[in-house]
Parts: C-alpha cells; structure tokens; sequence
C-alpha cells in the first residue's frame, strides 16, 4: 500500500481538528456598546435605576427579615442593610426623574402649539388710545387661554406712527397698551400674565401717519414644557 494515501487523509484530520480548537473571535467593544445602549437615553436610565433600586430594596428586605426571625446578626449586616436602603431610594427617584425626562422629550414638541398665537389686536386714529377697529376674538381667545393656562404669559406691544412729538407718542403707546391690556383681564387673563412693553414711536420718517403703526399688537409665551415641573 502506498504509504502517502495513508498519510494524506490523516493530515486533513489534523488541520480540521486544529480549526475546532481555534477559539473563536470576541468582539468585546461591539458587544459592550450593546450592553451600554440597553441603558441608553432617558427611559433606558429610568429602567436601569429601577433595576438597582430592586436589588438594593431586596438587600435590605432580606437582613430586615432576618432580624424579625431573630437570627443572628452583627452590627456590619444592619449598616450594610440601612445603606442598601438608602441607595434603593436613591436609585427610585434618579429612575422617576429619567422617566419624567422622557415623557418631556414625547410630550414637549406638541405642547401648547395649536394655541401660539400673533395678532394685530387693536388699530387706532391717529393721537388717539381708543381703537376704531378691534379683533375681540382674537382678545377672547387669548384672554381665556391665560385664564386657563396660568403658566403662560402674554406681550402686549404698543405702538404709533411718527406723527407729533416723540414724547407725547411714548404716553399714546403707553395708553394704548393699558386699553387692550384692560380687554384682555376683563376675558380672564391675569395682569401678572401680561408683559406690557410700550415702545413708542414705530421706525420710519417723522411726520409721516401709518396706519400700520398706529397699532397693539397680542401675542403668547410660556415657559418649556416640562414633565413632572415639581420633581427636584
């Protein structure tokens, strides 16, 4: 018998087995980067502290439930059991605080949009603070929006053409802005609510009437949403 038909076939043997015994590769910053986004972002982090919050909460359960069946104990186990409760209710409230900013991040950029609102809300003569055209609704509206929105606030801007003098249209501005100011607390806002800025005479040559400027202008703001606003 030919001897290398012998040996061939044992060669391939060996060299499958030495593949079998190759470890295989481990990718140990893929696999870490999974690990990590598991606890990723708010509601992740919300989940993570839950977690730890438990295992802390058990800790402590089981050294509390030793005492109550009297068993032995030392003064090591009943430290170590007062901190595992502490750092559960640690761990409880960083995960409320992650889910409140989560339910932020859904809930903020809808918040309140539909009711952003910019009107011209008063047009006046010229030297006068008693508006010949006023849009009510939009007053209504904005009035009862503050009403129920106590956290919202509103600008009312006061303006006037060029038209006399630059100190008797500041006073024009300023009663301008105290008449819609008065419209809008009558339909419920509060006068905290409101942020009056009167500012004269608009941009433009002296002298010159403009009706576009001859004019209160309503508009709204709140501060950022924010879930859970008490959560500290």
């Amino acid at each position: 018998m030919n001897r290398q038909f012998i040996y061939l076939p044992c060669a391939v043997f060996a060299a499958a087995l030495a593949g079998c015994t190759q470890p295989p590769h481990k990718d140990i910053p893929l696999l870490t980067s999974e690990v990590d986004a598991i606890v990723g972002g708010h509601y992740g982090q919300s989940i993570y502290h839950e977690e730890l919050a438990e295992e802390k909460r058990e800790e402590a359960n089981n050294v509390l439930n030793h005492w109550k069946n009297d068993h032995y104990w030392n003064i090591e186990e009943g430290q170590r059991a007062v901190d595992a409760a502490r750092a559960a209710s640690q761990h409880r409230f960083e995960s409320e605080k992650a889910l409140c900013n989560w339910l932020t991040a859904v809930h903020s950029p809808n918040h309140h949009m539909s009711e952003v609102a910019k009107h011209d809300a008063a047009y006046f003569k010229t030297g006068s603070d008693i508006p010949f055209r006023t849009d009510h609704h939009a007053i209504a509206t904005l009035g009862q929006y503050l009403e129920s929105h106590p956290d919202a606030f509103a600008d009312v801007t006061a303006f006037t053409d060029t038209v006399g003098s630059e100190a008797s249209n500041q006073d024009l501005a300023n009663r301008r802005a105290a008449t819609v100011t008065k419209l809008l607390v009558e339909k419920g806002a509060k006068p905290e609510q409101l942020r009056v800025k009167s500012v004269g005479e608009a941009e433009g040559p002296d002298n010159t009437p403009n009706q576009q400027h001859r004019v209160v202008m309503i508009s709204t703001d709140h501060p950022p949403y924010q879930d859970c606003a008490g959560l500290k």
